[in-house]
């Protein structure tokens, strides 16, 4: 367990945190497989475990072979674009989260965003009830050169943010997501969307939610 200071500063991922998009994203796959005849031996239901990963590891592990650049743009922004379609009317907060925001911003804790993300996801998502105006830091798939389990991405919004990372907590709902806030030197909480609590306290969540109405959330705000 990561030994925190005083907290400063929450850092949330965004799918799967903010909102439950996983099913959407795994839609957006089966239906881009489907059209898609060189990605005909792709199995759409290994990506459940590969969750918070940029689409170059992601594609790279499920097709078990290095992917170009060039495929990881044709293929990783053809499905992006039809999830983006699937998720555009269907975007629901987990409960408890706004007011969580609300309580985190009037308690002087920093607020920021660490995704996988692209930006036209990013901005999809956060543009929905303005709720972008609470995170005064961000990075996602492209400031960063490592993808998650890597601790890059949260590492630059710690920076962003001015705080240290022992000053930050994490709420993450993928393994690769954990691994990335421990690996930072960050406290992590899980969010059971994507994984069950037991395998997301085996990579190092300290304490795992169904949403933001769990009133463990009170001590910290």
């Amino acid at each position: 367990m990561v030994q925190m200071q005083p907290l400063e500063a929450i850092i949330f991922d965004m799918d799967g945190v903010l909102c439950d998009t996983m099913p959407y994203h795994l839609k957006a796959w089966d239906i881009y497989v489907a059209q898609t005849p060189a990605l005909a031996v792709t199995q759409v239901k290994d990506l459940s475990r590969m969750g918070g990963k940029r689409n170059s590891e992601l594609l790279a592990e499920v097709l078990g072979r290095p992917v170009t650049a060039a495929e990881v743009k044709q293929w990783g922004g053809g499905k992006e674009a039809i999830y983006r379609e699937l998720i555009r009317d269907q975007i629901v907060w987990l409960p408890g989260l706004v007011d969580f925001l609300r309580s985190a911003e009037a308690a002087g804790l920093k607020l920021g965003l660490g995704t996988s993300a692209c930006k036209e996801n990013t901005d999809l998502i956060l543009s929905h009830q303005e709720l972008g105006r609470f995170f005064a830091a961000r990075a996602i798939e492209t400031d960063v050169q490592r993808g998650k389990p890597d601790p890059q991405v949260y590492l630059l919004v710690a920076e962003r943010l001015g705080v240290q990372p022992a000053q930050c907590l994490v709420f993450e709902d993928a393994v690769a997501g954990v691994e990335a806030a421990i690996r930072a030197g960050m406290t992590c909480w899980g969010v059971l969307t994507t994984h069950t609590a037991t395998e997301l306290a085996a990579v190092g969540a300290e304490v795992c939610i169904q949403d933001f109405t769990d009133p463990r959330l009170q001590a910290l705000v």
